[in-house]
């Protein structure tokens, strides 16, 4: 396995190049070969090394999206703290310095990399070579080959934010209730944890709210705040601008998406010299190291559609929220209100400026259920870390 994180381009193909069907897997090899990308196109072939060292190892298998790495290394840095006498590997389909680098430095007797396909010569490769005792999916497809081999090898394998196996698994903690439902009725897992969401764990709890101050919201006008697609955000602009109870209020915009393309086209928050917002102001956050603070900040909020770090950071920052169809069968969705229309949810902004004891009751509640996930992930985790110690 490489050392180090090979090459970060990526081209992605309509059929998944990490699966079983041999022409994508074989076409994206190619392509990673013609770029220079040797490493991950030996990976994705299942030439893998074990980690130097003494012990048994303990493969934790993450998939293509930045929640699914970011799980796979606070679940590798979790077991390290626990256990010292097993080696580690990580792999993934997607590489991420801001999320890897930060986290695994200093540590020893770990291989990190990209992961295998699912053909199945590749699959009997790569357990000829790692020999893992302990499988872990972390968010990740359950491949059918690589679960079957497992099994069929006596690998104690646990499914963390996954979906069903096609085999049975020794242990499932399913991220929400969803997940679970899909778990019970499959029947698979000897051992089914609750519902409980890490991603909990990763929002900034006690953000400071010196935002409302620096913005100019705390002299004239308020605070707001829309999360949703790139493609509706000029519509709910327009929307709020042409509402005579916002003129003197600031508006910050944050999409979903992080491609270039999806770019709006705004102030950015990444530039902004800390000066005070004119009033009727509409300004793009464009680094998600600043929802923390907007969503402590804001008077309110409202997420049209959200990932799960966004919907929890959200709920920390114990400000009122409603949600829109792309949010609302998330975690925490039960205790926010489902708005489909700007109206409806301009609406309610101008009701919570008007009943400041009502927008602080909506907050507390979007709080207290971040806090109860809180509580419910560390309970689970603390189980699956036992579980691995006695592995």
């Amino acid at each position: 396995m490489p050392g180090c994180i090979a090459c970060s381009s990526r081209v992605r193909v309509s059929s998944d190049p990490w699966g079983a069907s041999p022409w994508p897997v074989w076409r994206q090899n190619l392509r990673d070969r013609l770029a220079g990308a040797h490493a991950r196109a030996n990976a994705r072939s299942g030439f893998l090394r074990k980690p130097p060292g003494r012990g048994r190892i303990i493969w934790i298998k993450a998939g293509g999206t930045a929640q699914s790495l970011r799980l796979g290394v606070e679940l590798l840095g979790a077991i390290r703290q626990k256990r010292h006498d097993v080696r580690l590997v990580l792999t993934f389909e997607r590489d991420d310095e801001a999320i890897l680098a930060p986290r695994l430095g200093g540590m020893r007797r770990v291989g990190l990399g990209y992961g295998p396909s699912d053909r199945p010569r590749t699959v009997r490769r790569v357990m000829e070579r790692l020999e893992p005792y302990g499988l872990i999916l972390a968010d990740a497809l359950p491949y059918p080959n690589l679960l079957r081999e497992a099994a069929a090898g006596g690998v104690r394998c646990a499914a963390y934010n996954t979906d069903p196996w096609p085999v049975p698994v020794e242990a499932a903690y399913p991220r929400d209730a969803v997940q679970h439902a899909a778990w019970t009725a499959s029947g698979r897992a000897r051992h089914l944890a609750p519902a409980a969401d890490p991603a909990s764990l990763w929002a900034e709890a006690q953000a400071d709210v010196t935002l409302r101050t620096l913005s100019g919201a705390g002299e004239t006008g308020r605070l707001w705040w829309w999360h949703g697609p790139a493609a509706r955000w000029s519509d709910w602009v327009a929307a709020w601008q042409s509402d005579a109870r916002f003129r003197e209020d600031r508006l910050f915009v944050s999409v979903c998406e992080q491609a270039p393309e999806s770019s709006p086209a705004l102030p950015r928050i990444s530039e902004w010299d800390r000066t005070p917002l004119a009033p009727g102001c509409v300004v793009w956050v464009d680094d998600r190291r600043w929802l923390a603070a907007v969503a402590s900040a804001c008077h309110a909020g409202h997420l049209e559609a959200a990932d799960n770090a966004v919907l929890w950071q959200a709920l920390a920052g114990g400000r009122p929220l409603s949600v829109g169809t792309g949010a609302a069968a998330m975690a925490g969705g039960e205790v926010l209100p489902l708005c489909e229309a700007s109206a409806t949810v301009l609406d309610r902004w101008a009701g919570y400026a008007d009943d400041p004891m009502a927008a602080r009751r909506d907050g507390d509640a979007g709080r207290r259920r971040f806090w109860e996930e809180r509580r419910g992930v560390e309970s689970v985790m603390s189980e699956f870390l036992q579980r691995v110690f006695d592995w």
